[in-house]
């Protein structure tokens, strides 16, 4: 993907990047940091779990990752959402928590993300902390992802 070779490029050697793909019913997956080998055809073969969106434990592991920052860098969690939070209350909670420690850039994909909850969950300016896709064919869609790169690194700007 585009967002994934922007972050493997030489100019962001730097960068340390890990991935979860996380899903209520099913076994939470890590893709770790991408210096590791980790290539743009390992996150293409991250398959869909179809399942309940426990958004709130997703931010909570988020937040627990932090800890394998750089200490110097600013901290910046891009959030991929399809689907209503199994509670509102508790992602509400966990996301007010994670933004104190990061930069949460919510990217809301397809009819059925949580477009309305996202935009009282994210930060101001809503422009740089909201990035939405009609689908996830869009991911691939060059003006959008820079729209992502831009809202969430100032050195691939």
């Amino acid at each position: 993907s585009i967002l994934v070779e922007a972050m493997t490029a030489e100019k962001a050697a730097d960068i340390k990047v890990a991935m979860l793909e996380f899903s209520s019913r099913r076994k939470t997956k890590w893709i770790t940091h991408f210096a590791d080998g980790t290539t743009d055809k390992d996150v293409k073969g991250m398959k869909w779990f179809r399942s309940g969106t426990a958004t709130d434990q997703a931010l909570g592991m988020a937040q627990g990752e932090l800890v394998n920052g750089r200490p110097d860098a600013t901290a910046v969690v891009l959030v991929i959402t399809d689907g209503k939070p199994s509670s509102t209350a508790r992602t509400l909670a966990a996301s007010k928590k994670l933004q104190k420690q990061a930069k949460v850039v919510w990217l809301p994909i397809g009819r059925r993300a949580p477009v309305k909850l996202v935009d009282m969950m994210a930060a101001t300016p809503k422009r740089d902390h909201i990035v939405r896709f009609r689908d996830f064919k869009l991911l691939t869609n060059k003006p959008l992802i820079n729209r992502v790169i831009g809202s969430s690194c100032p050195i691939l700007k």
